[in-house]
């Protein structure tokens, strides 16, 4: 699984001595391009004088699955194709059935490895991230994240109470804090109806900022225990900000009401974001001078505009197309939404509802429901839910679904076609294409019997509300994007890292997140093996000591 670089002892001593820390501290969703524009209006003081003092790139995190993947590609230093960790929800293959994913799913960390080579760990809030075996050090779960699966939890089992006692819990993260459920607490924290009021933002931006100010000082303790040879702390106040209030922040959303942000207290988002700053500088006191610091935005946030409550119903549509020459579109918009309501009937069925209360649901639906799974297993392809961000359509093969038709040399001009039809789909609002592209997913990862991963991805155009979609083969789809979250995740993410032979402000390629977790060890002077991700060249004591090798062909090959 590992092994040490030149010779390397334990405490991250290399060859020559000279022992090297890892401090990383990561702002989970922060949004790079926000970050950098306040940063240049001195509102981030801490991070302006990092980006002047540090190396920098971007960070590029697995195309379509991001949502998903990002912090397990962190963790394991693979792709999401062998993780297989990149969504809470799936279309079983095996029956055609809408499933969350069970309870329990694990996969091992890089911090498994370097405590096997005899490195100190501590770690802090790391997403997904589940500790079932001791680590070599102090690692602590889901006490203040915005995603939530296992509850809070730590290793060694005894420090949770020691936390709880001295530090208490998360004011926000931690309704609960002990069940296994997904799910995310800033959804539903102060929002008494679907919309929260003025007065519930405004608690929910008190709440945020109180759980960074009792995060800070947890966060210090642990880094002031020992001198770690691995310590990584995440904030997650940013991300959970992002989603909820991303419309009192942003002037062009759609939702903006500057009357509103007033009411609640001004920029949620510029001001949960200069807390963060305060707290990274107030840790960077504690760190050694010789410590090699990194600063993470995992992945960006923006407008929630896009089109994936649509998509079950523009497929519903395309497949009866495709299969129905010769049907008016009237007729089959009038179908396709008759085609809701029985399988929102089953639905309340199942869930006890009262039948009047279970139409209801069904009329409110419109366009967005996944329909049944005897629905999809006549489709040629259907919805494959892919957390919003990206469409995902996932093809109806013989031999791979249980009612699989679709031959494999069926799929490649069936995509083409599907191509063509989706990127003419115009937002009636807007009069503009509601696709950028249309991509194979196997053009970025090898796919496998198991996998539950969407076989296109579709790349909205975030510009607008996408609300209502036409084309002369579907007619017109419509549904209102009425979910709370205002807020959603973009691809690029950024990293900042200084310390001892670290080229001061120079910029470099982007790195692949898999990549960062290589790196890091290969600082400590440990390489990693069976992984996908490579030592960047940049950080010395990384490069060809650190390199392993390249990735399989089939995987990640986005340019």
């Amino acid at each position: 699984m590992l092994r040490d670089l030149d010779g390397g002892s334990a405490g991250g001593e290399t060859r020559g001595g000279a022992r090297h820390r890892v401090v990383l501290i990561a702002l989970d969703a922060c949004d790079p391009a926000t970050v950098r524009r306040m940063a240049a209006a001195g509102d981030m003081p801490v991070t302006a004088k990092f980006l002047d003092e540090a190396a920098r790139c971007t960070i590029r995190n697995p195309y379509g699955l991001f949502v998903g993947a990002t912090w397990a590609n962190f963790a394991t230093g693979v792709h999401p194709d062998r993780h297989l960790f990149y969504g809470w929800d799936r279309i079983d293959p095996r029956d055609y059935a809408y499933r969350l994913k069970p309870h329990g799913v694990h996969f091992p960390g890089f911090w498994d490895a370097l405590g096997e080579a005899g490195r100190r760990v501590a770690l802090i809030d790391i997403p997904h991230a589940r500790y079932v075996e001791p680590v070599n050090g102090v690692a602590i779960a889901e006490w203040g994240c915005h995603d939530r699966h296992y509850g809070f939890h730590t290793q060694p089992p005894g420090r949770a109470a020691a936390i709880v006692e001295r530090f208490g819990m998360h004011p926000l993260f931690a309704p609960d804090p002990y069940a296994v459920r997904d799910f995310a607490p800033d959804d539903h924290a102060h929002r008494a109806t679907t919309y929260r009021t003025e007065a519930e933002y405004a608690a929910l931006t008190r709440d945020l900022l109180a759980g960074i100010a009792a995060k800070t000082p947890l966060v210090g303790a642990l880094l002031a225990e020992e001198p770690w040879d691995l310590f990584v702390a995440v904030f997650g106040e940013g991300h959970a900000a992002g989603h909820q209030m991303w419309h009192l922040h942003d002037p062009d959303h759609a939702g903006f009401d500057a009357g509103a942000r007033a009411a609640a207290g001004g920029d949620p988002i510029a001001a949960i974001y200069r807390a963060l700053d305060d707290a990274v500088g107030a840790l960077l006191e504690r760190v050694e001078p010789d410590a090699t610091v990194m600063l993470l935005f995992s992945h960006g946030m923006g407008r929630h505009h896009d089109g994936t409550h649509l998509l079950a119903e523009i497929l519903r549509r395309l497949d009866r197309d495709y299969r129905e020459a010769g049907r008016s579109a009237s007729d089959l918009a009038k179908r396709g939404k008759q085609a809701l309501v029985p399988g929102a009937l089953r639905l309340g069925a199942a869930l006890g509802l009262p039948r009047p209360l279970a139409r209801a649901i069904a009329r409110k639906l419109g366009a967005r429901g996944l329909g049944t799974a005897a629905e999809r297993a006549r489709q040629a392809f259907f919805i494959a839910p892919n957390n919003h961000v990206y469409g995902g359509i996932r093809f109806n093969l013989k031999g791979r679904e249980a009612r699989g038709w679709i031959d494999e040399a069926e799929a490649e001009s069936l995509a083409a076609r599907l191509e063509r039809d989706l990127l003419a789909l115009v937002n009636v609002d807007t009069g503009r294409p509601i696709v950028r592209s249309v991509r194979r997913s196997d053009a970025f990862f090898r796919r496998s019997d198991g996998d539950s991963m969407p076989d296109l991805f579709l790349d909205w155009e975030r510009s607008a509300p996408i609300e209502a979609a036409r084309s002369p083969r579907i007619g017109t789809v419509r549904a209102p994007y009425d979910c709370w979250r205002t807020g959603d995740h973009r691809l690029a993410g950024m990293l900042l890292a200084r310390g001892p032979g670290l080229p001061a402000g120079q910029a470099f390629a982007r790195m692949r997140m898999e990549d960062l977790p290589i790196s890091i060890a290969a600082r400590l002077g440990v390489a990693l093996q069976d992984v996908d991700g490579a030592a960047v060249p940049w950080l010395p004591g990384a490069g060809s000591r650190g390199a392993v090798s390249p990735a399989p062909a089939g995987r990640e090959r986005q340019s």
